[in-house]
C-alpha cells in the first residue's frame, strides 16, 4: 500500500468508561470484600489501542458509538486529548455508554467485568465504514459477531485496508470459532489465555505457524511477565518482557498491539516490532488505568536505547 492515507489505524468498536476498584483479595462466590475507589478512566479495547498509537506518533481514528450521557462526553473528550480523530464516533440516543469494572488486587493482574453498549440495530453502516476504510491503512477490531466481522473484512478487502484482530477468549474461545475468524485477518493478536482457549495448547513457534495456513500473514501472542512471541512468513521471534514494577495490567495488551501495528506499518523487521511493542506496554503496567501510562515515541525509544546499552545483542530470540 503506497498511497498516503489519513489514518494509520481505524479502531472499530465502542469505547467504554472503566471504573477502577482496588481490592486486597478476590471475592468468593456469594461473598463480599471491601474495595478502595481508584477513580474512573476512559477505556475500551480498540479505543485504547487508538490512543496508544496516537501517543506514539501515529494517526488514529475511532469508528464506534457512545451514549448521550456524561460518560460518553468524557470518552469523546479523552480521545480528542490523545490526538485521536472522532469524526466517526457516533452518539446512540437512548443507550447508555458502555462500562467496565476493573478489580485491582495486589500485583496488578486485574479482573474485569464488562457491560458493553447494546448491539447496534440494523442496518449495518456499510457506506460510512467503507468511506472510513478508504482513509485507513489498518482496521483494528475485537470481533464478537462473525457476521459483523465478515462485513468488515469484505469492505476492507475492497479498500485494500489490512485487518488486525485481537482474539481474546470472550471473542474466539474455542478452535471452531477461531477457524471462522482467521481467514478474515491479516494480523492476529492473542494473549496467552486467548491462545490456549482458541487452540487447546500452550503457545509455541510451531503452534503459531500452523495458524498462518488459515490466512493471517502474522500471528502474535503476549505472555505477560514472560514477554511475547510472533511468527510471520519469514520466521519466528520471542522477546523477553522489560523488567518494571507492575501496578495495573489494564490496557497493556492494547498498547502492545498498537505499538506492534505501528512498527509493522513502518516496515520494521518482526524482531524490532516485537521489541518495540514490549517496550511500549512496559510503561502502561506502572500506572492505574488503561491510558494513564501510555508513552510517547521518545520515551519508548529511550527505553530501547537503555536496554541495548545493557545488552548490545538485543533481547529477542529467533527460533
Amino acid at each position: 500500500m503506497t498511497e498516503r492515507r489519513r489514518w494509520d489505524l481505524l479502531a472499530f468498536g465502542d469505547p467504554c468508561m472503566d471504573l477502577n476498584l482496588e481490592v486486597d483479595q478476590w471475592p468468593e462466590a456469594g461473598g463480599k470484600v471491601m474495595a478502595r475507589a481508584a477513580g474512573h478512566t476512559a477505556g475500551g479495547t480498540t479505543a485504547n489501542a487508538a490512543c496508544a498509537l496516537a501517543r506514539l506518533g501515529g494517526r488514529a481514528a475511532v469508528f464506534g458509538r457512545i451514549g448521550a450521557d456524561p460518560f460518553g462526553e468524557l470518552l469523546r473528550r479523552s480521545l480528542r486529548e490523545d490526538g485521536v480523530d472522532v469524526e466517526h464516533l457516533q452518539v446512540a440516543p437512548g443507550l447508555p455508554t458502555g462500562l467496565a469494572v476493573s478489580l485491582l488486587p495486589p500485583g496488578g493482574d486485574r479482573g474485569l467485568v464488562v457491560a458493553p453498549m447494546a448491539a447496534a440495530p440494523p442496518p449495518f453502516p456499510a457506506q460510512r465504514l467503507h468511506d472510513a476504510l478508504l482513509q485507513s491503512r489498518v482496521v483494528y477490531a475485537m470481533p464478537r459477531d462473525q457476521a459483523e466481522l465478515s462485513r468488515i473484512s469484505q469492505l476492507a478487502r475492497g479498500t485494500r485496508t489490512r485487518v488486525a484482530l485481537d482474539l481474546e477468549p470472550a471473542v474466539a474461545g474455542d478452535p471452531q470459532t477461531l477457524a471462522q475468524r482467521l481467514p478474515f485477518a491479516d494480523l492476529v493478536f492473542f494473549n496467552e489465555a486467548g491462545f490456549r482457549a482458541c487452540t487447546g495448547e500452550a503457545p509455541s513457534a510451531e503452534g503459531l505457524r500452523r495458524l498462518l495456513a488459515h490466512g493471517p500473514s502474522c500471528v502474535v501472542v503476549t505472555l505477560g511477565a514472560q514477554g511475547a512471541m510472533a511468527v510471520d512468513r519469514d520466521g519466528a521471534v520471542r522477546q523477553a518482557a522489560f523488567d518494571v514494577p507492575v501496578r495495573d495490567t489494564t490496557g497493556a495488551g492494547d498498547a502492545f498491539n498498537a505499538a506492534f501495528v505501528l512498527a509493522h506499518l513502518e516496515g520494521q523487521p518482526l524482531a524490532a516490532c516485537l521489541r518495540f511493542a514490549c517496550a511500549a506496554s512496559s510503561f502502561v503496567i506502572a500506572e492505574v488505568g488503561a491510558r494513564a501510562g501510555l508513552p510517547s515515541r521518545a520515551a519508548v525509544d529511550a527505553r530501547l536505547d537503555q536496554a541495548r546499552s545493557r545488552r548490545p545483542d538485543g533481547a529477542d530470540t529467533v527460533w
